[in-house]
């Protein structure tokens, strides 16, 4: 798969994310908290979640897992590509927080959004693994011009 189209699949998949997790941006008044504890805005708890949402959050981060070791095979490590979609998910539930905090839009912070996205991003290499398991043609697929 060359490099461009690669790059074009990571925007395009990037754009999917923001939709997602950031749009509709619904502001409220700043009263749309009041009466519930700014707590109600934290998820901290590991595993207090739903199944569907858990899987659902996987599943958006396995692209991650497969595109992002493809342009940048720094990322081709269990441990790096964790890293990097830790970052990626921490990213996200800061500018929900943001967003809740300013204008009111009602996301919540949620812990497990963060655990189910280092995993998707984690199934995603071992997928990718599985379909190239040679590192140096995976590094190739996308050589750089």
């Amino acid at each position: 798969m060359g490099r461009r189209v690669t790059v074009g699949m990571l925007l395009l998949y990037t754009a999917g994310v923001v939709a997602i997790t950031i749009f509709p941006i619904r502001p409220h008044p700043a009263s749309y908290w009041a009466g519930e504890p700014i707590a109600e805005m934290f998820h901290w708890i590991p595993g207090d979640v739903d199944a569907p949402s858990f899987v659902l959050n996987v599943i958006m981060f396995v692209p991650f897992g497969i595109l992002v070791p493809l342009l940048w095979p720094a990322t081709d490590s269990l441990r790096r590509l964790a890293l990097c979609a830790a970052a990626a998910s921490a990213t996200i539930e800061l500018v929900q927080l943001v967003l809740g905090l300013t204008i009111g839009s009602r996301r919540t912070v949620d812990v497990n959004d963060l655990i189910a996205n280092t995993a998707g991003a984690v199934i995603g290499l071992l997928i990718l693994r599985l379909a190239v398991p040679s590192a140096a043609h995976r590094a190739g697929a996308c050589p750089r011009r």
